[in-house]
């Protein structure tokens, strides 16, 4: 099991844009689990969660996302251009990722309450919310997403970011909620809903587990459910929100 795997430890041949809008969060080993061979990946997807986009069906929605696994990495077959912000994420991300690396110590401290509004992270997050809240959104999430992986490095503890930046709580989160074993699909009828809607069913889909995306980065998935399709050799990523 691994926190925080790299884009090229999860893709195979990863196109320059993936780390603009995948963030691995989890890798299992399915042969631990007595779930199969070889490994799988937890992906939150910047660009989702609203039903009123067009992006790619089939591949892609506001939902899910599919996955085609070789050996242990994973290819991407969809289209990601219909996201909203797509051509804004590159430079947003390069230029969040420069003020990172350059302020990296700072951002990495802990925040008293009162600190927090006069931190330099804070002025530099108001000033992008005061041009575009998708700008804002975006680079909140990098810096938490960054800030929650390099704690979890420095300390071997998994504590949200916010605990550092924004003086949230403090305790650890769970790794995942679950690992294998029977879901309800009575409480599942969207993604039944889905499956039905491209001709597919849940008997060809094997349940993985569960984590939460936001433990991970503020803007991640309230719930992210891996399923495996092993007549396709495909993964399928289900996401719940609130």
């Amino acid at each position: 099991m691994k926190l925080f795997p790299t884009i090229e430890e999860v893709f195979k041949e990863p196109k320059g844009y993936y780390k603009y809008v995948f963030f691995p969060l989890l890798t299992i080993d399915l042969k631990e689990h007595n779930l199969g061979d070889g490994l799988v990946h937890f992906v939150s997807v910047w660009g989702n969660g609203d039903p009123d986009d067009e992006l790619d069906p089939g591949n892609f929605e506001y939902n899910y996302i599919k996955f085609i696994r070789e050996g242990d990495k994973y290819k991407f077959n969809g289209k990601i251009e219909g996201i909203e912000t797509f051509k804004s994420v590159e430079k947003w991300y390069k230029e969040a990722d420069k003020e990172y690396q350059e302020n990296k110590i700072d951002y990495l401290k802990q925040r008293e309450r009162n600190q927090v509004a006069e931190s330099n992270l804070n002025r530099s997050l108001e000033k992008r919310k005061k041009v575009d809240f998708d700008y804002y959104h975006y680079s909140k999430g990098l810096f938490n997403y960054w800030i929650t992986r390099d704690k979890y490095l420095e300390t071997e503890k998994f504590i949200q970011g916010g605990f550092y930046s924004d003086a949230n709580s403090g305790h650890e989160r769970e790794i995942f909620e679950q690992i294998g074993g029977e879901i309800d699909y009575d409480e599942f009828e969207y993604f039944i809903e889905l499956l039905e809607n491209n001709d597919e069913s849940k008997e060809t889909k094997q349940f993985i587990g569960s984590v939460t995306g936001y433990n991970y980065l503020s803007f991640g998935e309230d719930r992210i459910h891996l399923f495996l399709d092993k007549n396709k050799n495909e993964i399928l990523t289900y996401a719940d929100w609130s």
